[in-house]
């Protein structure tokens, strides 16, 4: 989204990064172990199969990683309390984050405020797209969805569903805030606000990224995006 030729420049940068959870070159998974708390190391414990336990282990690593060269900390000494509708903050920091996945993807986003949401999704996922459009979207939501071609709607509805779940995160609301509740305005081609709640005023930035995935990115104040993409070649010297 961006700002008309009247609007000020957006004060606030949101760095986004986006990552593969399963690859041993983007983080060793060892390491991203070590610098878990313990009670992440038990949730990590706690997954039924090897594949989502190895996924959170590295999605939290990194998570970690990323907070940690913003404030030149060690990754391992980063506290996190949550607030109360369960989202993670950092103990002693104004800094906002938030960590997103779909598969073996995901998406981190940090910035200086702390009402940050942000969602990615695999565009090739098998849903039913229709289906859970008539459950989720609102009647606006769905003419626009269904006025691209069938072949196109699958994108669409990520679109639309990316959007309203980095909403229902940037205030760790998660479903208690129900999809039907949050009304998007469109341009031709993405999302591009949100008409309804109208507390807090967020912005929002639909983004194209690698491996058939999209995002959104949530905030309670004007931004920019820095948008890096991790792969072993640029990863090599993170740790």
């Amino acid at each position: 989204m961006s700002p008309s030729p009247s609007s000020p420049a957006p004060s606030l940068e949101i760095a986004v990064t986006s990552f593969s959870l399963e690859e041993e070159q983007i983080l060793l998974l060892t390491l991203a172990e070590s610098w878990l708390s313990e009670d992440e190391k038990e949730r990590a414990a706690a997954f039924r199969f090897a594949v989502h336990r190895e996924r959170y282990i590295r999605g939290r690593g990194m998570m970690r990683l990323l907070l940690a060269r913003r404030l030149n900390r060690d990754p391992a000494e980063l506290t996190f309390v949550t607030g109360p509708h369960g989202k993670p903050y950092l103990k002693d920091s104004d800094l906002g984050f938030n960590l997103s996945h779909s598969e073996d993807r995901a998406l981190f986003a940090v910035g200086d405020t702390p009402r940050i949401g942000v969602d990615i999704e695999r565009v090739d996922r098998q849903v039913d797209h229709a289906g859970l459009a008539r459950r989720c979207f609102r009647p606006s939501e769905i003419e626009w969805m269904e006025s691209f071609a069938p072949a196109e709607r699958p994108l669409a509805f990520f679109r639309i569903w990316t959007a309203k779940e980095a909403r229902m995160k940037v205030d760790g609301q998660g479903f208690s805030l129900a999809p039907q509740k949050i009304e998007l305005t469109f341009d031709e081609s993405r999302p591009v606000g949100i008409l309804e709640p109208i507390f807090p005023d967020v912005r929002l930035e639909s983004i194209d990224l690698p491996h058939r995935a999209i995002g959104c990115v949530l905030a309670g104040t004007p931004f920019a995006l820095s948008i890096s993409h991790l792969t072993p070649s640029t990863s090599q010297s993170m740790a």
